[in-house]
């Protein structure tokens, strides 16, 4: 064929060939499903995280509102028992009087409890006596001796008496005064039931007459008798001679327990359908029991039950809320949408590289083409980044090592910048940290999941094994009595040991004269280990700081520590039943004491207590 002839059947199969290469071109400048799956799985993705995010706010805010009602119901608990406490040191004074106290000595007893300060929320004590209908005759004419004026009122039809005899202060309780409280059934009933039970009762809710916002409020009794009380109850009323009492306004009672300031969290108290006490108010209504941080719980105090419901406040609310899953969510759809701009952005591009190549020279299709490549080689670029970024800190190991085997000629010559190798030094430093910090942290985490089988472990070989990967001798660690044979995990009791005793030596200000002695006491089931030192000691105001995750006393210029291996220590010990004391003082050294069961089971701690 002669070139003339040739000339068009090449043409033709050059023509043939770009055609095949447009079409190509065409069809890979168009969406495909793989696009759309990339697209759809990074949303995918972006979903679960931000629900992820979503349920640990949600999970950690329900922990915090949880955490915080508890403590007002056990304020409130122990409030009322330090109240009891009150009543019955004044049972005490009475019989410590052969049963009888005048208004001067009930006034100087009074005085001595200091009720403002050491028992605020409460409205004042008094002593109310059991009287006999055929006794208030001689009753009145005894206490009118001192008081002419003293009356008991209001007249009612039940059998016994119980007029308020003495109150302190009466200047705010005077008109309290010779009332008989078994004119009103809730503060009789719980009388009768003080004196046939023998023990404290509380009334239902009532208003007190020295009250003159007449505000919900209720008595605390308690009973004290002529001689000693038989066991048998409604025995006991035979002997019954009064009570001590403490009259209560609700309000108060609130404002003594948990103070008057802003609180996070509202709430409302009832005794049955009776509001005792309710922070809703126009403004801030209380929100229906049920919802998001409400909450209802009950508690039984001396015979009554107090319903309370305890809803969150704005300030509760903004403080738990995160927004780190609208972050998550919105970050991720950006994502998204960036990855969907880039690919059509690609399309579009291979597009207009087919039309540059049908109207320009073949010049102008091998850069089309050059740019094609080059878009390939970005592309796995970006793949490859990708997959070094999931394994940053070996990379930066490497590159460590990398950087020192190139400089090593260099570092060893007397004309180095001991600049260069102090920064490698602190990199190596730095990663070496960062690395402990993580398997630290997994540590701490991993403590009570996938735990191994208890084995028998030789804690006087396990001493021995610490001092030698410690590098310490026998006068540095000293064994004080043979340690125990125990069942344990032993991967989690030597991580124990070996931070507290690693702890010691690393903290001592002279440890080549440091003196770490480890001794043990049998507990019954329990074994108490102690690892004490005559280091620095430690602050005592410090005592619970040092227990907290990544928390250190010494700056970490001064001693390299990520903080957590002490937190490791409590939870680990925690996690098996066990308790974590420190004993010190600044310059006399530091014991720290925990307890392990002997047998890896967990029984009652009384023992080793």
């Amino acid at each position: 064929m002669s070139t003339s002839e040739g000339v068009p059947v090449e043409n033709e199969d050059v023509h043939a060939r770009m055609e095949t290469e447009r079409d190509a071109l065409l069809r890979s400048g168009q969406l495909h499903w793989i696009h759309w799956a990339v697209v759809v799985f990074s949303l995918v993705v972006t979903l679960i995280a931000w629900n992820f995010s979503s349920t640990q706010v949600a999970r950690n805010g329900n922990a915090q509102f949880d955490h915080a009602a508890e403590q007002i119901l056990k304020l409130v608990e122990e409030r009322m028992e330090k109240y009891e406490d009150a009543l019955w040191g004044g049972v005490s004074a009475i019989q410590s009087h052969n049963g009888n106290m005048s208004r001067e000595q009930w006034h100087v007893y009074a005085k001595t409890l200091h009720l403002e300060e050491k028992y605020p929320g409460i409205n004042g004590i008094g002593i109310i006596h059991h009287v006999q209908p055929d006794q208030l005759h001689v009753y009145l004419q005894e206490q009118r001796k001192t008081r002419p004026n003293f009356r008991v009122f209001p007249k009612h039809d039940k059998k016994d008496h119980f007029p308020i005899t003495y109150i302190e202060p009466e200047s705010m309780n005077g008109p309290a005064l010779g009332l008989d409280v078994a004119h009103e059934l809730k503060r009789y009933t719980a009388a009768i039931k003080a004196g046939a039970m023998g023990g404290a009762q509380i009334t239902g809710p009532i208003n007190l007459i020295q009250d003159t916002q007449s505000t919900p409020g209720f008595l605390f009794y308690a009973p004290f008798y002529a001689t000693e009380p038989p066991d048998l109850p409604l025995a006991q009323m035979k002997g019954f001679v009064g009570m001590v009492y403490a009259p209560f306004v609700f309000h108060k009672l609130i404002n003594g327990t948990l103070g008057q300031g802003s609180r996070q969290l509202h709430f409302s108290v009832r005794d049955g359908d009776e509001v005792l006490y309710s922070e809703s108010t126009v403004d801030m209504p209380a929100p229906e029991m049920g919802n998001v941080f409400t909450k209802t719980s009950e508690i039984h105090l001396y015979g009554r039950t107090w319903t309370f419901d305890i809803w969150a406040g704005s300030d509760f609310q903004q403080n738990v809320s995160s927004s780190e899953p609208l972050f998550i969510l919105f970050g991720g759809i950006s994502i998204d949408a960036m990855l969907l701009i880039l690919f059509v952005l690609l399309t579009r591009s291979n597009l207009r590289a087919i039309e540059f190549a049908d109207m320009v020279t073949a010049e102008l299709l091998a850069r089309a083409r050059e740019l094609s490549t080059s878009n390939g080689d970005l592309e796995k670029f970006a793949y490859i980044a990708s997959h070094d970024l999931k394994t940053p800190l070996r990379g930066m190991v490497d590159l460590t090592e990398y950087i020192e085997e190139d400089l090593q000629s260099y570092l060893e010559s007397k004309s180095a910048n001991p600049q260069v190798t102090y920064n490698l030094k602190r990199m190596r430093q730095q990663i070496l940290r960062m690395d402990n910090l993580i398997k630290g942290i997994l540590v701490y985490s991993g403590i009570g999941s996938a735990e191994h089988v208890n084995e028998q472990v030789d804690v006087n070989e396990l001493v021995t094994r610490i001092r030698d990967e410690l590098s310490l001798s026998n006068e540095q660690l000293i064994v004080a009595n043979t340690l125990p044979l125990i069942h344990a995990n032993a991967t989690r009791f030597d991580q124990v040991l070996s931070n507290l005793i690693g702890n010691a030596a690393k903290y001592h200000d002279d440890l080549s004269n440091a003196k770490i002695i480890v001794s043990s006491r049998l507990c019954g089931a329990w074994v108490q280990f102690t690892i004490a030192d005559d280091g620095p000691g430690i602050d005592p105001r410090f005592h619970d700081k040092i227990f907290e995750p990544f928390q250190t006393l010494q700056p970490k210029d001064v001693i390299e520590s990520t903080g957590i291996g002490l937190s490791i220590v409590k939870r680990t010990v925690e996690f098996y039943g066990g308790k974590v004391s420190v004993d010190s003082e600044l310059g006399h050294g530091t014991r720290i004491n925990f307890t392990w069961p002997i047998n890896g089971v967990a029984t009652d701690l009384e023992d080793a207590a």
